[in-house]
Formats: structure tokens, C-alpha cells, sequence
């Protein structure tokens, strides 16, 4: 008897185990698709750049325009994780598989994360050409991968 409760505990945990496993992964899975690019470092220290007010004032309004787009690929997201679900049940249920609306699904599913990342590399731009070149080479050596 001591031996069945031992194996069915051991069954139980490895199964408890094996859900929060899964959980996990689809967690990851079905976490947000605005990604950032990981060129730059994150939260690269400019203070060495000793920027001028001027410069910190721009420096605001890039901060707030990079917000903007952040958002606007958020919202993006949204509506296509609203149709994700369906999608995929399309897709898997179809009779054939079918490569051309799968391109489409996988295209529209990633779009939004291009076109923020076309986003944020803009707005990196803009940041770099307001530096001066002392600047700008401080902040490749330090702030770019």
C-alpha cells in the first residue's frame, strides 16, 4: 500500500509538474509580440553624454514619440490576437494543409513586431544624429551590441 501511495504521488507530481510546465510555455507563447530589438542595450547610460538642455528636451519628445509607437503596436497586437485563436483553428482543421494561408497568418502575425521594430529604429536614428560626433561615437561604443 505504501508503495502504491509513493508511485501515486510521484504520478501525481510529475503530472502537476508536466501543467505547470505547459502553463508556462503557453504563457510565453501568448505573451505580447512587440518585441524590442536587441541591438542596443537595454537602459545604456547617456549620462556620460553629457547632453545640453536643448538635447535633453528632444530627447523628451523622442521618448515620448517611441511611447507612441509603442502603443500603437500594442494596440495592433490586440486586434490580432483577437483573431489568432480562430485562425489557428482554421488552419489546423482544414482539410489540407494550406501553405498560402498559413504565409498569411504568420505574416499578419508579425507584421506589427516589423513595423515596430522599423519604428524604434527610426527613432534610435533621430536620437543619434541630435548627438554631437563625440557623442555619437560614446554612444555606438557604449550603447549599441
Amino acid at each position: 500500500m505504501l508503495i502504491t501511495i509513493t508511485f501515486n504521488r510521484m504520478v501525481q507530481t510529475i503530472t502537476v509538474g508536466s501543467c505547470i510546465f505547459c502553463l508556462g510555455a503557453a504563457s510565453v507563447y501568448a505573451a505580447p509580440m512587440t518585441a524590442r530589438l536587441d541591438d542596443f542595450y537595454p537602459n545604456c547610460d547617456i549620462r556620460p553624454l553629457n547632453l545640453t538642455r536643448k538635447q535633453r528636451s528632444e530627447l523628451s519628445s523622442i521618448r515620448k514619440e517611441y511611447k507612441k509607437a509603442l502603443d500603437k503596436s500594442m494596440r495592433r497586437d490586440d486586434r490580432i490576437n483577437k483573431n489568432r485563436r480562430r485562425d489557428i483553428i482554421r488552419i489546423l482543421s482544414d482539410e489540407r494543409f494550406n501553405k498560402e494561408d498559413t504565409r498569411d497568418y504568420v505574416e499578419k502575425r508579425y507584421l506589427a513586431s516589423m513595423d515596430f521594430a522599423v519604428d524604434e529604429l527610426s527613432i534610435q536614428h533621430r536620437f543619434y544624429k541630435m548627438l554631437n560626433p563625440a557623442q555619437q561615437q560614446y554612444w555606438l561604443n557604449a550603447c549599441l551590441k
